[in-house]
């Protein structure tokens, strides 16, 4: 596999983490990296900010697309930028957009695999969060 499919990868699996109510597999993808949003990096109560419904998810769907990637020259380190689409559905909430933002993500080769060095967050949109996070404020500041 290419080093973008690689990247890309990592990108759609935080991505399915999250929708999928698996935690594991997020804290795995970020244990060494900088998550950052709106230019901070949340306390330790965010962990634990995301409902979660009688299905084990927060019902949501976490859509990238514009996907760029760029690799540095010595095929080490890599950049990539994304769009982010959030959408959200419960029992009695419709489906609709609850967050559209943009990842900025930096990637680095550690023996031989790609991982997450930094994810950063910047919202463009907001919408109606209370069912998706507790305290919207502690996970995306100003949300």
């Amino acid at each position: 596999m290419s080093a973008e499919n690689d990247i890309r990868d990592l990108m759609n699996q935080y991505c399915y983490a999250i929708d999928c109510g698996d935690f594991k597999t997020l804290q795995r993808l970020l244990q060494h990296a900088q998550w950052i949003a709106e230019g901070q990096t949340p306390g330790p109560e965010a962990a634990n900010n995301v409902i979660l419904y009688a299905d084990g998810t927060p019902r949501t769907k976490h859509i990238i697309t514009n996907i760029s990637i760029d690799l540095d020259s010595g095929d080490a380190t890599a950049s990539a930028h994304s769009y982010v689409t959030v959408y959200q559905a419960t029992d009695d909430f419709p489906l609709q957009a609850i967050f559209v933002g943009e990842y900025f993500d930096t990637f680095e080769k550690e023996g031989g695999r790609w991982r997450f060095a930094v994810r950063e967050i910047k919202r463009s949109l907001i919408g109606d969060m209370s069912r998706h996070l507790r305290i919207p404020s502690l996970t995306i500041p100003g949300a």
